[in-house]
């Protein structure tokens, strides 16, 4: 399944997965603190001419362990990958990386986002393409959330936002966003779930540049398309 591109620019102002109940249309979860512990920063692209290097092919995997269930439609996920440290999650998986470029300059990034995922329903927040917004709240239920999170000029992108309502399913994720990112920001990649189930890739489907076979789970992974310092108005 392949969406249509759809790039934007934001004004200036992190795999995994889980599902089972049906949401609760008027209630809230609380986004991921922005302290929360990830994986070490890598150090940032010592190229100037190439400061997305370190987002090149980043990526979450939430693979499925063990038998399916729930007519093939749900899964266990590794529970190798389960975290206590935050009682708000059974799974907090995150990977941060430095951005390159010059310190302190502003660029304007275009991300291709690709991958398999569940869907999400949220409240508020900045819809900027059918699956991508910025800020909003999580509705309160057990399906997984996956998003990027930029430390400098701070904000939070939700990758799998779904305006339809939650179900047992799987999409494919192929579309062009343009954010702003400040050279040596931290930019971290996130899968958040409260309890331990996945929906499976029960439809088999693959994305042929990034996943040639269909993976046994959910992922999503972001590639650099291009990078520009910000234009001042």
């Amino acid at each position: 399944m392949h969406k249509p591109v759809v790039a934007f620019a934001l004004a200036l102002s992190p795999l995994t997965f889980a599902c089972g109940a049906a949401p609760k249309a008027d209630a809230a979860a609380p986004l991921a603190p922005a302290s929360a512990a990830a994986t070490p920063v890598a150090p940032a692209a010592t190229a100037a001419g190439d400061p997305g290097a370190s987002l090149r092919g980043l990526r979450l995997e939430l693979p499925c362990k063990g038998e399916k269930f729930e007519k093939g439609e749900e899964c266990h996920w590794d529970q190798s990958l389960a975290q206590t440290a935050d009682p708000a999650w059974k799974l907090k998986l995150e990977r941060a990386v430095a951005f390159g470029g010059k310190p302190g300059t502003l660029y304007d990034v275009t991300l291709r986002v690709r991958g398999v995922v569940e869907p999400k329903n949220f409240s508020d927040g900045d819809v900027k393409a059918e699956h991508f917004q910025s800020a909003g709240t999580p509705v309160t239920d057990h399906y997984n959330f996956y998003d990027i999170e930029v430390s400098e000029p701070h904000a939070v992108f939700t990758v799998n936002r779904n305006v339809e309502k939650v179900g047992h399913f799987v999409f494919a994720l192929d579309y062009q966003v343009t954010i702003p990112i400040r050279g040596g920001a931290q930019v971290k990649l996130g899968a958040y779930d409260s309890n331990d189930i996945a929906i499976a890739n029960h439809k088999s489907l693959s994305l042929p540049e990034v996943a040639p076979t269909p993976f046994d789970g959910q992922f999503f992974q972001i590639d650099v398309v291009s990078v520009a310092e910000h234009a001042a108005n």
